[in-house]
């Protein structure tokens, strides 16, 4: 079966799930997702720490030099999940993980705080942590997602104002489950048989 993608990525599940005809315009037809400040100002944060290069943001660079970090640093992580006839190729990318792949970090900018409860329901680290199972079998024990808050700077009004990072840093550790594994494992297979279905659709 032809996809877009030779790989289930996180990304693609989600908006797939949410939101089919966003997926199918970007996915299947190319259009470029609409970013907001705030988007744009984690993608900053996300090439800095790729490439381990400064932004010229002050602040930013000073949090970016703090972040809690691992020896892998936002390397693309490959799985096959067993499905039969039909196995599911995964991409995982982790903004850090240990080499032995038993813990990880992901890293969040933004306004609004986490809860415990968005932590331990995220589906983007059930997601990674699945993948990196799949792979080792056993879920990485050490789990954090890390929040560096933003808040509007400058400016009179929501035009002007412009998106900055506040020089915190929160870390969130969380864990995840067999059960939380085996669920996210049918909603991969799940988005995958969907993701082939729709593409030899809009190709009829």
């Amino acid at each position: 079966m032809i996809t877009p993608r030779p790989y289930l990525s996180w990304s693609s599940m989600n908006l797939f799930e949410s939101n089919l005809e966003s997926w199918k315009r970007v996915y299947l037809y190319g259009e470029t997702m609409r970013v907001n400040r705030g988007m744009a100002f984690g993608r900053i944060m996300a090439e800095g720490l790729e490439h381990d290069e400064a932004t010229g943001d002050p602040v930013l660079d000073l949090v970016m030099a703090q972040l809690p970090k691992f020896e892998v640093m936002d390397q693309p992580v490959h799985a096959i999940l067993k499905n039969g006839k039909n196995d599911v190729p995964l991409l995982a990318k982790p903004d850090t993980m240990k080499a032995d792949m038993t813990a990880f970090k992901e890293y969040k900018t933004g306004q609004a705080p986490w809860s415990r409860k968005q932590v331990d329901e995220s589906g983007q680290v059930t997601f990674y942590a699945t993948v990196l199972f799949i792979l080792t079998q056993k879920i990485p024990y050490d789990i954090e997602l890390v929040h560096v808050p933003t808040a509007k700077q400058g400016g009179n009004d929501a035009v002007d104002a412009r998106i900055g990072a506040t020089g915190d840093i929160y870390r969130h550790k969380t864990s995840r489950n067999m059960s939380q594994i085996l669920n996210m494992m049918v909603r991969m297979k799940k988005a995958w048989e969907g993701i082939q279905r729709v593409t030899a659709e809009e190709m009829l």
